[in-house]
């Protein structure tokens, strides 16, 4: 089972063990049920919205990483447009277009999140090797 760490604030501790006694070893259950109500809940322009704002501010980390190719920000960028496009489509009122825009959107942000990770993997083995 793949493992995701999660932050706690200070100020969130003793909520965050008050959970765990109460709900024994499922807090990660119950945090995955909340995702699931929460994201179910949001309108389709919020998510929209949050896909663009999301892909933002990897662009905006991509720009403090050195090493990176440029290809990959090329990538993120087309993520964006794509973002935006569904947008302008949903506030179009053309669901269709906004539908296959916003996939397109998902697929290219993903795509981009897997070369960023490619690309730091092989900058990382590059450096191993000049070291040996």
């Amino acid at each position: 089972m793949p493992n995701k760490t999660i932050y706690v604030r200070d100020a969130d501790l003793p909520l965050f063990e008050q959970a765990q006694e109460l709900l024994g070893d499922s807090v990660s259950a119950a945090f995955a049920d909340f995702l699931k109500e929460r994201v179910g809940k949001l309108k389709p322009e919020e998510r929209m919205r949050e896909l663009v704002n999301q892909i933002n501010r990897r662009r905006d980390q991509l720009q403090t990483e050195r090493g990176v190719p440029s290809f990959v920000d090329a990538i993120f960028a087309e993520a964006e447009a794509y973002g935006q496009k569904s947008l302008k489509a949903l506030k179009a009122q053309q669901t269709r277009r906004a539908k296959a825009f916003f996939y397109a959107a998902t697929t290219y942000h993903q795509r981009a999140e897997a070369a960023w990770r490619d690309a730091s993997e092989l900058e990382t083995k590059i450096v191993e090797m000049a070291g040996k």
